[in-house]
């Protein structure tokens, strides 16, 4: 992972987004009656929006731990996709070609050639007038 090294605007920028989401968390829980988890919320999104405008470098362990969960958390949910991508479709259809001997690539036909010869279609005006 390469070096964080934040600027001021992006610090900012963090401060801010990161007070909405809590202030979105903190109307969930207003909705849900779940008043408890509320005032935490509206804490931490004053805080984050506070701290934001007023002194952004003090957000930048903060912003660095983030990124730095982020990054971790890309990469097992790419492994994880891939996994279940690979294991739950493309190992059953190979399983079911092999099992019905579909051959898509033609690859046992003995032949000079693996070319497929068309058919000639004439083309005049009409057929470029409408094409679909």
């Amino acid at each position: 992972m390469e070096r964080l090294n934040p600027d001021k605007r992006t610090l900012i920028k963090f401060g801010k987004t990161m007070g909405i989401v809590f202030l979105v968390i903190a109307s969930l829980f207003f909705f849900r009656q779940k008043y408890a988890g509320l005032k935490y919320s509206l804490v931490a999104s004053g805080v984050f929006f506070i701290t934001g405008l007023v002194l952004p470098a003090c957000l930048r362990l903060v912003y660095i731990a983030w990124m730095r969960l982020a990054f971790i958390l890309s990469w097992v949910n790419t492994r994880a996709i891939l996994i279940i991508l690979f294991y739950l479709i493309f190992t059953p259809v190979g399983l079911f070609m092999r099992l019905f001997r579909i051959d898509l690539l033609e690859k046992n036909k003995k032949a000079e050639s693996y070319w497929k010869k068309k058919e000639k279609v004439n083309f005049d005006i009409s057929s470029y007038e409408r094409r679909f």
